[in-house]
């Protein structure tokens, strides 16, 4: 497992990185079940080209990659940041890390969350998107448990509750790959983007 302990603009940020083959991540894989808890209680439902119900299943996105670098982000909050207020932040800093890495390993990323190229989707108007090129879905959008991914592939826990003692941000993504790639090309290459 690569574990970083990243400094960007003064705040400290954990990355924990781990390889997994993405038969396994199939294996997380619950497409129905999270579709529908978008469909329930997600104000991007069916909003956009990226978002349930027009995201796919994992395991058709993925179809021609063997294995995945399953990336999370994590930092710890003060009364001065809220995991609302944080998330996008981490967001942009696990973007900037995926998009090379996908270039440089001739991968597939998957992203945190929705797709936020657009203020508005060209999706609702019923019209083209404008960066095909560009569009990437979250773990989540394609049905992966990403608590069970992270307790189990990570070794890290998913805080649901700002409530908690212990508050802090996670946000998670994935490079998809087929080339025999270690942990330290990986890390490596992690390194010199930051």
């Amino acid at each position: 497992m690569i574990i970083l302990n990243i400094n960007k603009d003064n705040n400290d940020i954990i990355l924990k990185a781990n390889i997994c083959k993405n038969e396994i991540l199939s294996k997380y894989m619950d497409f129905d079940y999270f579709t529908e808890l978008c469909k329930s209680g997600c104000p991007h439902y069916n909003l956009s080209y990226t978002c349930p119900p027009n995201s796919p299943r994992f395991d058709d996105y993925t179809k021609d990659f063997k294995y995945s670098l399953v990336i999370a982000m994590y930092r710890n909050l003060d009364e001065e940041k809220t995991v609302d207020n944080f998330h996008s932040y981490l967001r942009k800093v696990l973007s900037d890390i995926l998009i090379p890495l996908e270039k440089e390993f001739n991968g597939l990323l998957t992203d945190g969350g929705r797709c936020k190229y657009c203020e508005k989707c060209t999706y609702t108007d019923n019209l083209p998107c404008r960066y095909p090129q560009k569009i990437r879905f979250s773990m989540e959008a394609m049905g992966i448990d990403l608590n069970k991914v992270c307790k189990d592939i990570l070794n890290h826990s998913i805080m649901w509750d700002e409530g908690s003692e212990n508050k802090y941000c996670t946000v998670i993504g994935s490079i998809n790959f087929n080339e025999d790639i270690n942990e330290n090309e990986f890390k490596k290459a992690i390194l010199k983007l930051l």
